[in-house]
């Protein structure tokens, strides 16, 4: 009996048009370019314009992988929704991508996740298993994030403006008989200890009543903007797990750290991966870079690297890519993909 496994059939991706540099930044808020550059290694990101939603990006991601001809929407039996800025409190942004595609009566199930900047790596999961299993044949996984229509732009808020933009990457996930293309592992962790301890935004607190914030209330213990109280914590706690996930996965499955072909960590910043590569002992030459265009995206940062860099040839087929990533929650995984 032939193994069923499932393999990233096709990449799409999509950016807003507006791009704003760090200069930019500098003219609102109490920053530089090279500060900016130095801790982070962002130089600019993309700002969707006011009136566009998460599902928009989304929508425009899809349309980019359909028109390469290589699925058709037809096929498409599932999404997968990563965010962690979705359009309305609820429903999900699922339903509203499946609308704006014109695939409402085609009534295709849409999933929401909410792992952060681990989205994308816990969707790939759960697309790895539906497909694998038989449940669905051909999983739409998006990892799309709109964080310029939610940032604090005073100086108060300049550490975490700096490094978020805005952006959409999309993969299908099928069967596939052949080793030669497939997803070889995945392995996703937590560590619930950190949930407030790291990035993260309140905006609402359920066990209030009412459970939104008023900025008129000087009382009020919910903030409106994403808050980092513990800067270094997160930034250790980064390194140190997708290190350790990364090896795990690698261990796990029997491949060498030398028969990588190519690292695609989550972008957050410049410093942490470098030492996540250094502790890998995976070469510079192999790790994949596209955080100073577009920022951090959250969910969308992966998706991103594995579209761009397939689009210009550097990613071929049969390449093994180890796919990795940190986020608030804690949350954080690896997969290792025979692309």
């Amino acid at each position: 009996m032939s193994t069923r496994n499932a393999y990233i059939r096709a990449t799409g991706m999509y950016v807003p048009e507006q791009v704003v540099t760090n200069d930019d930044l500098a003219k609102i808020m109490t920053t530089s370019d090279e500060w900016i550059v130095q801790r982070t290694g962002i130089r600019e990101r993309r700002y969707a314009e006011v009136g566009v939603a998460t599902s928009d990006l989304a929508a425009k991601a899809t349309q980019n992988l359909l028109e390469k001809g290589e699925v058709r929407a037809e096929e498409i039996d599932c999404i997968i929704m990563a965010t962690l800025s979705p359009d309305y409190f609820f429903p999900g942004v699922g339903v509203f991508m499946q609308e704006k595609l014109g695939w409402s009566d085609r009534h295709v199930p849409c999933y929401d996740i909410r792992q952060q900047c681990s989205g994308f790596l816990y969707g790939m999961q759960m697309a790895q298993v539906f497909v694998e299993t038989g449940t669905y044949d051909n999983v739409m996984l998006v990892g799309a994030d709109l964080h310029s229509h939610a940032l604090d732009y005073t100086d108060q808020g300049r550490a975490l403006t700096v490094l978020f933009g805005d952006g959409a990457g999309v993969v299908v996930v099928s069967p596939s008989n052949s080793d030669q293309s497939r997803i070889i592992h995945s392995e996703m962790h937590a560590d619930g200890s950190g949930a407030l301890n790291g990035l993260h935004a309140k905006v609402f607190d359920i066990s209030k009543k009412p459970i939104w914030y008023d900025p008129h209330d000087l009382e009020s213990t919910v903030d409106l903007y994403p808050d980092m109280p513990g800067a270094k914590n997160l930034f250790v706690n980064a390194v140190r797990r997708m290190v350790e996930v990364a090896m795990s996965s690698l261990k796990h499955v029997g491949i060498s750290v030398d028969d990588v072909d190519w690292m695609l960590a989550h972008q957050a910043n410049m410093r942490i991966n470098n030492m996540v590569a250094d502790n890998l002992g995976i070469p510079a030459e192999k790790v994949l870079w596209n955080i100073h265009k577009f920022g951090n995206t959250s969910a969308a940062t992966i998706p991103l690297l594995l579209t761009e860099f397939a689009d210009n040839g550097t990613i071929k087929r049969g390449d093994l890519l180890v796919l990795v990533g940190f986020g608030s929650g804690f949350t954080w995984g690896s997969v290792v993909v025979r692309y």
